[in-house]
């Protein structure tokens, strides 16, 4: 059938494309072949030609996540190369927070492996033992996706940290029972809730196991 003049071609990039902006814009719950066939005006059927069923399309999309995260050169030090690629993949979760939910749950495409060689070659590379590398390659892996995942559901963004605490001072009434909490907050409100939380304990992590390999931070 010949394509309708004017009509850009119905492509697996485009479909890719067009159902990421829809998982960042309205997350994955609503996701389906025919909704994003309607949002590419196209028949449902149409989409079949490009990916076999919902779960190809998944599989598909972290790829398309998991393609942006960055990889060290090989003459960076382990510790600084952990940082950037931890970091590179922080911040393609961020960016695209459904996929968090199911990252772990997908089939292992190119990229993703990619991603997940580069940790453990500049851990291996960097003087880490296979069993040390395993044990932070999970640490390592965990706390990214677990950061990825807090971020996606807190409801809070970092500067209405400061007016929240405030507001929640002047609404509880039983603050004595929390005293804690209560100092916790008084701190956010005192001070700087800019802190790259994320970064701060990735070091920790990276020193830790440093520490216990006998690996010179630097």
């Amino acid at each position: 059938m010949p394509r309708v003049k004017g009509k850009e071609p119905l492509t697996q990039a485009r479909i890719l494309k067009v159902a990421v902006q829809y998982a960042d814009k309205h997350g994955l719950e609503q996701l389906s072949i025919r909704e994003i066939a309607r949002q590419l005006k196209a028949g449902p059927m149409s989409l079949y030609h490009h990916f076999e069923n919902k779960d190809d399309l998944l599989d598909a999309m972290v790829e398309f996540v998991a393609q942006k995260i960055r990889s060290p050169g090989s003459d960076a030090h382990w510790r600084e190369g952990i940082i950037e690629i931890a970091s590179s993949a922080h911040g393609a979760m961020i960016k695209h927070p459904w996929v968090c939910a199911i990252w772990s749950q997908r089939q292992l495409g190119p990229h993703k492996m990619a991603y997940m060689e580069s940790l453990l070659r500049v851990l291996r590379e960097g003087g880490f033992s296979v069993s040390d590398a395993y044990d932070a390659y999970c640490a390592i892996t965990v706390h990214i996706e677990g950061a990825g995942m807090q971020a996606a559901g807190f409801p809070l963004d970092p500067k209405e940290y400061k007016s929240a605490a405030t507001g929640f001072l002047e609404s509880f009434e039983q603050v004595d029972q929390i005293p804690y909490f209560v100092q916790q907050l008084k701190y956010i409100m005192e001070n700087s809730t800019d802190t790259d939380h994320f970064r701060m304990t990735l070091e920790m992590i990276l020193d830790g196991f440093a520490s216990r390999a006998g690996l010179q931070l630097s």
